[in-house]
């Protein structure tokens, strides 16, 4: 029905965005564990240092295939 289709559009725009907030932060977090003398603050710029660097790296919507 119609109301099971909006909440589960729902639920996955709020997934989507808590995890476009959280990434990054996730992943400041994983490389001060792994390397302690980083000490990288979470800070807003360090947060989207991080947001940017994971878009570019992660490659999505690119492709390098020869037709």
């Amino acid at each position: 029905s119609g109301v099971y289709i909006m909440t589960k559009v729902f639920f996955l725009l709020a997934f989507a965005l808590f995890m476009v907030f959280i990434g990054p932060i996730a992943t400041i977090w994983s490389l001060n564990t792994l390397f302690p003398s980083l000490a990288i603050p979470i800070t807003f710029d360090t947060w989207a240092a991080a947001l940017i660097l994971g878009s570019l790296v992660s490659g999505q919507g690119l492709s390098f295939k020869a037709k």
